[in-house]
């Protein structure tokens, strides 16, 4: 990104780009428009320093009644984390923003989704944040919105849960219609701002919100390096 390579040169810049990215998006939350005299004050600049940054992000053509999309949020936030300001960043994004934009990417790359299903399976009552599905391709996954970074024991219990939730959901999925494929092949997943430590961890695969694009262009149940679940109609296995 160009504004990374022009204001990267010296740490007083790159304080300066992140303070504007976090009052920016705490000042445009909710399709708020923008307020360069708001976004200036918080990040204690011009607003023309605000506007020429805000403007070489988002090639936006800045005004009193320009708003963000989901999309030039999460681009300047992604800006701000490889600025190295991860947590600033977090804490300026919605826990629903960070969903939608996982979902926006998912049917960006061909898959089918359904967010925030609900179950029960007789045996106890299961939330999925996020299910999606491409041929005979089922993500499972849950949306970790952590102001901190990704310490693997942070992780136990959630993945503990992607576990367990397979099989029930597979039978609510295929008694729903939602799954007609005699075999599909599922993936426990788990999203989260910052980049993980580790990129697995019992099982369940472990992605970046910004390195989401890029596993979804490749992801495939043929790929030895990833734990998919092979679930038959008549016979289906279960994770360990």
């Amino acid at each position: 990104m160009h504004t990374r390579q022009r204001y990267s040169q010296n740490e007083s810049s790159t304080s300066l780009v992140t303070s504007v990215i976090v009052a920016t998006l705490k000042q445009t939350v909710n399709n708020t428009p923008i307020d360069l005299a708001e976004i200036a004050q918080s990040a204690r600049t011009t607003s023309r320093v605000a506007r020429n940054v805000l403007a070489e992000l988002t090639r936006l053509d800045l005004s009193s009644v320009t708003t963000l999309n989901l999309s030039n949020r999460f681009k300047i936030a992604l800006e701000a984390v490889r600025l190295g300001a991860s947590e600033r960043a977090a804490r300026a994004l919605t826990w629903q923003e960070f969903e939608e934009f996982a979902e926006q990417c998912l049917r960006i790359a061909g898959f089918n989704t359904k967010k925030g299903v609900v179950f029960n399976d007789g045996k106890r009552r299961w939330q999925i944040d996020l299910v999606a599905i491409k041929d005979q391709v089922l993500l499972v996954i849950d949306c970790k919105h952590w102001e901190s970074p990704n310490y693997s024991s942070k992780f136990r219990k959630a993945t503990e849960h992607q576990k367990q939730s397979l099989q029930p959901l597979i039978r609510h999925l295929r008694a729903h219609g939602t799954v007609t494929t005699p075999e599909v092949w599922t993936l426990p997943l788990i999203m989260t701002l910052f980049d993980p430590r580790e990129p697995m961890i019992d099982n369940v695969v472990l992605v970046s919100v910004g390195q989401l694009a890029d596993f979804l262009e490749h992801v495939t149940p043929y790929d030895a390096d990833l734990p998919f679940v092979s679930n038959r109609a008549d016979a289906q296995s279960s994770i360990s």
